[in-house]
């Protein structure tokens, strides 16, 4: 395990853990906003040692240079030496606020002496008590001598809320940036752009279209600007006017919700109806920005569509949730029954099943995780005698029933699975941490991995124990080592062959191991069966 130095401390860092997350765990309090590689708030930098690539993608090359990188996707090579970053921020004043609909308001900045950026790049803005957020820009380094972003207004948000009711015109703020790979790049100029957004999404690329156009963009440029509801359609008159301005630029409005299409408009999800109304991307740019959901399908969608992977731009708004009540749509995993009351099953959330992919993600998760802990130090002797394929698909269905209540899964319950692991609270901890990582590797979004370890955490009383107890089938107890014979009073199946082992049949199983080895397969074992 490396050794992570830091300041006065010395830390260890897990297989497969991120700089951020060692800190966190060991209680050394650093900053951090979206946790994703979004943010760059968590900057820290490199002493001594090698920094991984993916660590320091999107930095301005000086700052690579000094050796900073992003800790919430630094995952070490070997023993690093660590230090705070050096201030990054400069003191500037805000000139200016408007308010653009009921939701979002234009700020406008004067610019750090040393502000060179592209259009749809962001900056981090800093209290003075510290918190920070981040905000891409819609300005145009070309034309405006201001910084220029937009502020959605958001139930409990801190900063946001700040900004709306208590910023005023000749305050000071700390920014630093700009920073983002998310702008048009001069090998576009020939090509069709396919632009997509949700709410301040907008913000940029308003300015990455403002960007193409003044250079003579002369391929075709479609943006889709997605909405629950009218108003949330801020930009409409500028955009409109750039319309009548450019015959080569086309804007589109999708509206979400229930509420019928604006005129001229869509019903539907932005990212479903741009890629449904454009299917061969080869050659075109594309440029996706707002929620970190509509993002990350339209990226696949674009691949999917044939789109180069070098020319697709992205800026999805992902932040570490701080408020004590979450927002109206996400609604947290209900907690589990007291002991002794709570049924076999949590309460199925279909809205995680969605973010799962329908199951698509959630495949990828568990060879994911599965992968790693058969390789694990601590982990990979409990699956002595299994193979990965079979414990991804017998997963697969225990996860799929409990989070979507079909009746799918024919298999044991965690109980009998684990009850000659011994296992503790701290290993359960261990086991849960790469979990959670492959569930942010693959991208689920935070409020999800938090709802997907409710689940887990339902079972903790399950598995978690200091020595091993009997397996139990119906009310019967069974032995600890040997095998044994059963009629099985339910279904379940069989672990050498997979097929259905249906009520009334026959068994025999290993007490220990908990495997069931049908008539077909119980041959073998017959001889070591108690007379």
């Amino acid at each position: 395990m490396p050794s992570l130095k830091y300041e006065s401390r010395e830390v260890r860092s897990r297989e497969g853990e991120s700089v951020l997350d060692a800190f966190l765990r060991q209680g050394i309090t650093v900053p951090f906003s979206c946790r994703n590689g979004i943010c760059h708030v968590c900057l820290q930098r490199c002493v001594q040692g090698s920094v991984p690539p993916v660590a320091q993608k999107g930095l301005r090359q000086e700052l690579r240079e000094h050796g900073y990188f992003m800790s919430c996707k630094c995952v070490p090579l070997g023993d690093m030496e660590i230090a705070p970053p050096t201030d990054l921020y400069s003191t500037t004043l805000v000139h200016s606020k408007e308010m653009l609909s009921p939701y979002v308001c234009k700020l406008l900045i004067e610019p750090a002496s040393t502000s060179v950026y592209h259009a749809g790049q962001f900056i981090t803005l800093r209290r003075q008590d510290g918190l920070t957020r981040s905000y891409s820009l819609a300005s145009l380094p070309e034309q405006d001598y201001f910084l220029e972003i937009h502020v959605l207004r958001k139930r409990g948000g801190a900063m946001s809320n700040w900004i709306l009711d208590e910023l005023q015109p000749g305050d000071q703020l700390d920014i630093q940036g700009p920073s983002g790979e998310c702008y048009y790049r001069n090998e576009a100029l020939g090509h069709p752009l396919l632009m997509a957004a949700t709410g301040t999404g907008i913000a940029p690329l308003y300015g990455i279209l403002r960007e193409a156009l003044h250079y003579r963009h002369q391929g075709e440029i479609h943006l889709y600007h997605g909405g629950r509801d009218t108003d949330r359609f801020y930009m409409r008159a500028a955009l409109r006017e750039l319309e009548k301005q450019h015959p080569n630029f086309h804007y589109y409005e999708c509206m979400s919700g229930s509420r019928p299409a604006p005129d001229g408009g869509f019903a539907g999800r932005v990212h479903e109806v741009a890629f449904a109304r454009h299917q061969n991307l080869h050659g075109w740019h594309v440029y996706l920005a707002g929620l970190a959901e509509m993002v990350d399908a339209g990226e696949q969608l674009a691949v999917k569509h044939g789109a180069a992977a070098d020319a697709i731009h992205s800026d999805a708004f992902a932040l570490r949730d701080l408020r004590t009540k979450p927002r109206g749509e996400v609604k947290p995993a209900p907690p589990p029954p007291p002991p002794g009351e709570r049924p076999k099953y949590p309460p199925p959330d279909p809205e995680l099943w969605t973010a799962l992919g329908e199951g698509e993600l959630l495949h990828v998760v568990l060879r994911d995780f599965y992968g790693r802990v058969f390789q694990d130090e601590r982990l990979g002797s409990f699956f002595d005698g299994f193979t990965q394929q079979r414990l991804v698909e017998k997963q697969f269905l225990f996860m799929r029933q409990i989070i979507t209540g079909e009746k799918i899964y024919f298999g044991d319950q965690p109980r009998n699975t684990h009850h000659w692991m011994v296992i503790s609270d701290d290993l359960f901890d261990y086991r849960e941490h790469i979990m959670t990582s492959c569930l942010r590797r693959a991208g689920l979004p935070e409020p999800m991995v938090q709802r997907f370890n409710a689940i887990e955490e339902y079972y903790r009383q399950d598995v978690v124990k200091d020595k091993p107890f009997p397996k139990k089938i119906g009310e019967l107890e069974m032995p600890l080592e040997g095998f044994n014979e059963l009629v099985m009073d339910v279904g379940t199946l069989c672990d050498s062959c997979q097929r259905e082992v249906a009520a009334g049949e026959k068994v025999i199983y290993h007490v220990r191991l908990g495997k069931i080895y049908c008539s077909d397969c119980s041959r073998p074992h017959e001889h070591e069966v108690p007379a």
